[in-house]
């Protein structure tokens, strides 16, 4: 079994790469101290080919599947978490409608929102729901021709922004899920001030207030069939799964690489501190970790591409969530660690990963909600 990445791989990889040495990294204190992710760079990085990744080359993507995918937004993450979370939220009700849209839906939303012409948001979470999708009170009624859906989404990314909007609601009649698609803002959808969060600050979440909100009653306007909500949240939330794993991957990786540079240039006694066993064993405990991780992602990306193996991906993709936000946060600690008081420095840039990863174990399903999620698939195939 090979590991090595193909010429398209290590192009994309190189791409993401150098586009976060040089673009990126410049601007780390903008985007931490304005919080919000700056209108310029998102259209950098749409105009790079970053958004267009694993979308076929008929919408305008490059066609060349997750495996690319993650490995973009490592390397994105390993400089910047938000500036990946820009572009995943995005990606989320697009990866949605190349699985469930009619070609009318994705003709009108993945090639526009590639370019960096709309940003897309998917809404699900209400301050009641937690986990429980059978909790959802955001209802749709219908009158008439038209749909109208009144409630309260919570910490919903990219709400702000005008694109595409996967709504999931009640209907009303049936008590079925169903996934709506609108283009924000409308008339009568509102939000609230970003949330201050302790990590990812280039990436705002807010909440969405719903006050008869009026979507037409037809296809374009629907996702899927209407009563299949949850089917298509699970779907979308398992390549979502994969792709906040590839950031907190990044985080991870990020704070390896400024621990290694600490301890490579950390002199003490007219040498650096790697000649201490402590060190050596600490790096190589973190390293560890690191690859374990790595291993994983690259293997959810492989079940990706195949979305014939949609039901596998449910169960290995939480799984890998779960592992991957535990794992990274205790892997950011111990990079920390490793460099001492410095590590608690923002000068550094460990403390920066390890918030960003705090937000791990809590976004796109919590963790150990996934690991039921995965035990139900993996003691049943």
């Amino acid at each position: 079994m090979e590991f090595k990445l193909n010429e398209t791989q290590e192009s994309i990889q190189n791409l993401a790469r150098d586009f976060a040495e040089k673009v990126l990294r410049p601007r780390i204190d903008d985007i931490e101290e304005v919080g919000h992710f700056p209108t310029d760079i998102y259209q950098q990085m749409a105009d790079t080919g970053l958004l267009g990744i694993a979308f076929d080359e008929k919408y305008g993507g490059i066609g060349a599947g997750y495996d690319s995918f993650v490995l973009a937004f490592e390397e994105l993450s390993k400089v910047s978490p938000s500036a990946a979370t820009a572009l995943l939220i995005t990606l989320l009700p697009l990866e949605a409608i190349n699985l469930f849209g009619s070609e009318e839906q994705k003709q009108a939303y993945i090639g526009p929102s590639i370019e960096g012409k709309l940003r897309g948001s998917m809404a699900f979470t209400e301050p009641s729901t937690g986990s429980d999708p059978k909790q959802l009170t955001t209802t749709a009624r219908l009158d008439g021709d038209t749909w109208v859906i009144s409630g309260v989404k919570r910490f919903i990314s990219n709400a702000a922004y005008a694109g595409p909007m996967l709504l999931y609601a009640k209907e009303a009649e049936t008590g079925k899920c169903t996934a709506f698609l609108f283009d924000k803002p409308i008339e009568g959808y509102s939000t609230s001030t970003p949330w201050e969060k302790v990590g990812l600050l280039g990436s705002p979440c807010y909440d969405v207030f719903l006050d008869e909100v009026r979507v037409p009653n037809d296809d374009f306007h629907i996702l899927g069939k209407r009563g299949d909500g949850f089917t298509i949240l699970k779907a979308t939330t398992a390549y979502g799964k994969l792709g906040f794993s590839a950031v907190f991957l990044g985080a991870f990786g990020g704070a390896v690489n400024a621990a290694k540079d600490y301890v490579t240039t950390k002199v003490h006694r007219d040498s650096t501190i790697t000649k201490f066993q402590a060190i050596q064993m600490k790096f190589a405990t973190m390293l560890s970790k690191y690859e374990s991780c790595r291993y994983m992602v690259y293997n959810c990306a492989e079940t990706a591409n195949d979305h014939s193996r949609l039901e596998e991906m449910l169960g290995q993709s939480a799984l890998v969530k779960a592992y991957v936000g535990d794992t990274a946060v205790e892997g950011c600690v111990l990079a920390m660690n490793l460099m001492g008081s410095y590590g608690v420095m923002k000068e550094y840039q460990a403390e920066r990963f390890l918030r960003d990863a705090l937000i791990g174990p809590h976004v796109e399903g919590q963790t150990d909600v996934q690991r039921v999620i995965a035990a139900g698939y993996y003691l049943n195939h």
